[in-house]
């Protein structure tokens, strides 16, 4: 931190209070304090947050002037996907990774649009099913079960790669811990990385073929454009960018369908609106209301980068090597660019107005940005859609005001379980399930 930088104000939060009240909730007080501009952190590990439009607008006029920063390379991410779409840095095999997949995250691919579909209906009956179910987990695997067959082909069960990636999770939280007191070298030979990669190679290897035959999934595209045949050493990077993607897919979707259901369970009459539109073929409302919960509740609250050199923001110059965090959740509830920004209103995406690109950044922005964007849209809306033609449902007396406050960990999810009452359009059936 240059003297010109400690211009800006600085918050040093105690353990105690990343305890108590989790990063989230540290950097809405630290600019509810001291503005849309402010360290975090002691420091030498400060972080510069940066949340504020104009500070959107000046990283897209100067993306270059960034990198995601991977810590060399040895991140626990990286460490468990290898060089796959998000972890990868800068360079050949990042442009090579972003080349192959986004081609292959097109909502108009038949096997996606397939599974979108199917998937949605799945969702209802889940739901609407009499045993109680914890709403989340049914969330996570609609998410799954809407790329399953489009990534990874019909040989594998869903259920075994919701093993794997739940899996995945339980290793990332692990080696996380770990990594505190292990430096990367001994992390790569962890006994649960080891049995891990066991399973991994074990569930998706035998799938790998190198010729694809007829099949159209994203593994067997990732095999023939690394032509694993020739190239048996690409055989690791197909099966880490599959892994990557479906993370990717199923964490952040889920629970941002999740966050839907939450908002649009306080507002039913919306409900009766995508209804209606649905019956003349229409899908607006549907369309706004999964915006309007990404801009109340994004999944991703920050995105970091880190300065490559000097850099002015602000009138401040600060150092190269600086970690930025941008924030989505902190622009999307600014009253400077959304009027009454706590309430949940989808008309805003409805008016006609021109929403300006810096003030709506649920899917980060950038030539980084999330490559399946318009995918996890389509499969949003389609489930809302395809649920209030046929449900109609309220958030529980039950549900404890406190359980709909946002936790900050892998994403932002709810922080406590959340109950819907469900009632069939046209039916008399009514039960209760839990998130």
């Amino acid at each position: 931190m240059s003297s010109n930088s400690s211009a800006i104000a600085i918050v040093k939060p105690s353990a105690a209070k990343y305890a108590q009240l989790g990063f989230l909730k540290i950097a809405e007080s630290a600019c509810r304090q001291h503005g849309d501009k402010v360290w975090i952190g002691e420091e030498k590990a400060a972080v510069l947050l940066l949340a504020g439009a104009r500070h959107i607008r000046f990283f897209l006029e100067n993306e270059s002037s960034f990198h995601k920063e991977l810590e060399n390379g040895t991140s626990v991410r990286r460490l468990l996907l290898g060089q796959s779409l998000i972890t990868a840095r800068e360079g050949e095999e990042w442009y090579l990774a972003r080349k192959l997949t986004a081609p292959l995250v097109n909502p108009k691919s038949v096997l996606l649009k397939q599974g979108t579909q199917l998937s949605a209906q799945w969702l209802v009956e889940a739901l609407q099913a009499p045993e109680k179910n914890s709403v989340q987990e049914i969330c996570l695997q609609w998410a799954l079960m809407c790329v399953a067959h489009g990534f990874a082909g019909s040989t594998l069960d869903p259920m075994q790669l919701d093993s794997l990636i739940n899996h995945f999770r339980k290793i990332y939280l692990q080696l996380i811990i770990a990594e505190r007191t292990e430096d990367y070298a001994v992390l790569s030979q962890h006994p649960a990385l080891t049995a891990f990669r066991e399973e991994l190679e074990s569930m998706i290897g035998p799938l790998i073929t190198g010729d694809g035959g007829g099949n159209v999934d994203m593994l067997q595209r990732f095999c023939q454009a690394l032509d694993i045949n020739a190239h048996p050493q690409e055989r690791e990077r197909a099966i880490s960018l599959l892994l990557g993607n479906l993370i990717a897919s199923v964490d952040n979707t889920g629970i941002a369908l999740l966050w839907c259901l939450t908002h649009l369970s306080q507002h039913p009459h919306y409900q009766d609106q995508v209804r209606e539109e649905s019956r003349h073929g229409t899908r607006d409302m549907a369309s706004a209301i999964v915006k309007e919960s990404l801009r109340l509740t994004p999944v991703t609250a920050f995105f970091e980068r880190t300065t490559l050199g000097p850099l002015e923001i602000d009138g401040a110059v600060v150092p190269a090597g600086t970690k930025v965090l941008f924030s989505p959740w902190l622009i999307h509830r600014d009253a400077s660019y959304w009027p009454e920004p706590l309430s949940f209103r989808p008309e805003r995406f409805l008016e006609g107005r021109k929403i300006a690109r810096e003030h709506f950044v649920p899917f980060s922005v950038g030539k980084r940005n999330c490559v399946g964007m318009a995918l996890a849209l389509d499969q949003l809306t389609t489930a809302i859609e395809t649920l209030c033609s046929q449900c109609h449902f309220v958030l529980a007396p039950s549900t404890a005001p406190a359980a709909l406050t946002p936790l900050y960990g892998l994403n932002v999810m709810p922080r406590g379980a959340i109950c819907f009452t469900l009632e069939s359009v046209g039916k008399v059936t009514q039960h209760e399930c839990i998130a």
